[in-house]
C-alpha cells in the first residue's frame, strides 16, 4: 500500500458484558485486537463462519456501535475522538449498506425520502426540486427509473431494493462503503447484477468497499484483498490471487475447500474440520483455533499466535502455517 491508507483499524475489540450470566468474568469477546489498513478506492473482503465478528467489526468502522478499545482512523482522523457534531459530518464520507433489503428501508416512506434522507440530513439540497433532481440520478446511477421516485419499498423486489439501498449509500459522495452481506437476501440469478452495478459505481465513483461476505464465490469476484476471521481475530490476511490458490492457515483451507466450484470436471476435496466453533465467552487458551486445528501442537495450545508476514503482502496467525493448494479429487 503506497501512501497513507483511507482507513487504518488499530487493534480494535467490542466486548460484551463482563460478569454474571451474561458473559462470565471476561464478558463475551465478538471482536478481539482486529488491524488492518485500507487504500483509497480498493476493496477488502472479511469473511468467516456466522459469529466470527466481521459484522461487529465492519458496524465498528462506520460507528454504528462503539470500539471497546483501540483505533479506528478514517482518512487521517480518529473516528474515536470525534463529538456527536464532528461524527456527525465525517459519516459524511463513509456509509453502509446493510443486508436485509426488506427491512433497511422504510415501508411508511416514499423512495425520493428514503433516498434523499441523507442529502437533507447533511443540508445537500436545499430545495424540494433540487432534491428530486439528486434523487432521479442516483436512481439512475443504480439502474431504477426516474419513475420509481414516488413508490413504496413494497412495490419493489429483492434486487431492486438493494439498489435502492445502494443508491442512498453512495447519495453523498462518500469515499468508503461497507457492505454487510449486500447479496446474501438475493436470488442467485439476481446477485451478479448487484455485484456489477457496485464494481461499475467503483470504477465511476472511486470507492472504497469494506464488504462482510460469507459467500467465497463472491468475494473472489469483488475482493482485492481479503481478511478470514475466526472467533473475534484475524487469521488470514493476503491479496485474493494468493489466498485461494496457496492458503496459509488451516482454517482458510477448509473454508475454501468447502466452497463449491463451478466446473464439472474438477471438484475440491473437502477438508472436514471436527467439533464445534468455541463460544465467545470462553475463548481457548493459545491459538482459539487449536481444539479443531488438524496440525495442532502443544505450543497451539499455549501461546496465541500473532498475525505475522508469511510472503510479501501475506499475514497469517499460525504457529505452523504452510501454503498448501486445495486438493483436488
Amino acid at each position: 500500500m503506497t501512501g497513507a491508507p483511507l482507513l487504518d483499524v488499530q487493534d480494535v475489540s467490542k466486548v460484551y458484558g463482563g460478569g454474571g450470566l451474561l458473559g462470565g468474568r471476561g464478558g463475551i469477546h465478538a471482536v478481539d485486537k482486529v488491524s488492518f489498513a485500507m487504500a483509497h478506492g480498493e476493496t477488502l473482503a472479511l469473511v468467516g463462519e456466522s459469529g466470527c465478528g466481521k459484522t461487529t467489526t465492519a458496524r465498528m468502522v462506520v460507528r454504528l456501535l462503539d470500539p471497546t478499545s483501540g483505533r479506528i482512523v478514517f482518512d487521517g482522523v480518529d473516528l474515536a475522538s470525534l463529538g456527536a457534531a464532528q461524527l456527525r459530518e465525517a459519516r459524511r464520507h463513509f456509509q453502509i449498506v446493510f443486508q436485509d433489503p426488506f427491512a433497511s428501508l422504510s415501508p411508511r416512506e416514499r423512495i425520493l425520502d428514503i433516498v434523499g434522507e441523507p442529502l437533507q440530513a447533511h443540508g445537500i439540497c436545499r430545495t424540494r426540486a433540487e432534491l428530486k433532481d439528486r434523487v432521479v440520478e442516483l436512481l439512475e446511477q443504480v439502474g431504477l427509473s426516474a419513475a420509481h421516485i414516488d413508490r413504496f419499498p413494497h412495490q419493489f423486489s429483492g434486487g431492486q431494493r438493494q439498489r435502492i439501498g445502494i443508491a442512498r449509500g453512495i447519495a453523498l459522495n462518500p469515499k468508503l462503503v461497507v457492505a454487510d452481506e449486500p447479496v446474501s437476501a438475493l436470488d442467485v440469478s439476481v446477485q451478479s447484477q448487484v455485484i456489477n452495478l457496485l464494481q461499475d459505481l467503483q470504477t465511476k465513483l472511486g470507492i472504497a468497499y469494506l464488504i462482510v461476505a460469507h459467500d467465497l464465490a463472491v468475494v473472489r469476484h469483488i475482493a482485492r484483498r481479503v481478511a478470514v476471521m475466526y472467533l473475534g481475530r484475524i487469521v488470514e490476511l493476503a491479496d485474493k490471487d494468493s489466498l485461494f490458490a496457496r492458503p496459509h492457515h488451516p482454517y482458510t483451507q477448509a473454508l475454501i475447500s468447502a466452497a463449491p466450484v463451478p466446473d464439472p470436471q474438477r471438484r475440491n476435496k473437502r477438508i472436514v474440520l471436527t467439533g464445534d466453533v468455541p463460544s465467545p465467552a470462553r475463548v481457548p487458551s493459545g491459538c482459539r483455533f487449536h481444539p479443531r486445528c488438524p496440525i495442532a501442537q502443544d505450543i497451539c495450545r499455549k501461546v496465541d499466535p500473532a498475525l505475522n508476514a508469511a510472503a510479501p503482502g501475506h499475514a497469517v496467525a499460525c504457529h505452523f502455517a504452510k501454503p498448501s493448494p486445495i486438493p483436488v479429487d
